[in-house]
């Protein structure tokens, strides 16, 4: 499967199936595996594209260039190379911010967004004590952070779910700290990407979905993206945390299914 190379940076990506494309994109500290119950569930009718965004996966990891501006040009550059004019764009956490950042530098590529947990300005609501501890043990801060993005249902019924996501951060070949450090100091990177003004000129079709139980991007952070970007519709989901895919993935894809019915494909 194929790379691109951006100011030498190779970010590697998967493409499946024919049809409308729909370009996945996976939360900060994952890759695109994290999309495994949607790949091949929708790739029988749509063109799926999966990514690694730059520093994760089999992409490069530079110590630097994490501004999530760099990386939606990134998305932008593998659709050029997939041959792709424009693709519905599906992100998660900092996918999401990716998703929107597309839409603001490269409208016309976009048919339409399903943001999941996602968030924009997320530094403002971050105490000091927490940047603090970051900076003293990035791990075990993040293990702590990671702790509020599971439902205490699927913490239950599916404890698999926390080791996989332990495992993605702590192992080098996926995520390194030099990655942390780069994208956290980034003054638009994923804790400082700020797009307050511009969120409004957001103008394709936009769901946003957020789990009740995510303390990560919250309730209120998504209900601010829904409500500032044009007619876009919110769905609140009980029993879920951060990962929606993960936790419930047939109720994810009927929800994903539902919105592309509603697109002009």
């Amino acid at each position: 499967m194929p790379h691109i190379k951006r100011t030498d940076v190779k970010v590697y990506y998967e493409s499946y199936g024919e049809g409308t494309p729909i370009v996945f994109l996976h939360p900060f500290s994952t890759n695109r595996n994290i999309w495994h119950f949607q790949t091949f569930a929708f790739a029988e009718n749509y063109r799926c594209i999966i990514v690694d965004h730059r520093g994760h996966g089999s992409s490069d990891k530079p110590t630097a260039g994490y501004a999530i501006e760099e990386q939606a040009a990134d998305v932008i550059a593998i659709m050029d190379d997939a041959g792709i004019d424009k693709a519905v764009l599906v992100g998660n956490s900092i996918g999401g911010m990716i998703a929107m950042q597309v839409n603001l530098d490269a409208p016309e590529r976009v048919i339409g967004n399903l943001i999941l947990s996602s968030a924009t300005n997320l530094a403002a609501g971050m105490p000091p004590e927490a940047g603090e501890a970051f900076q003293q043990d990035w791990r075990a801060a993040f293990a702590g952070l990671l702790e509020g993005t599971l439902s205490e249902k699927s913490k239950k019924d599916k404890p698999e779910l926390m080791d996989l996501l332990r495992g993605y951060y702590m192992t080098d070949d996926n995520f390194t700290e030099d990655v942390f450090v780069g994208s956290s100091s980034d003054p638009s990177g994923v804790f400082n990407w700020n797009i307050t003004s511009t969120i409004g000129n957001i103008a394709r079709p936009t769901l946003v979905i957020a789990g009740v139980e995510d303390q990560a991007t919250t309730v209120e952070a998504n209900q601010f993206l829904s409500d500032n970007i044009p007619n876009a519709e919110l769905r609140i989901v009980e029993n879920v945390g951060h990962f929606y895919q993960l936790e419930r993935p047939s109720d994810f894809n009927d929800e994903l299914r539902g919105f592309l019915s509603k697109l002009s494909l």
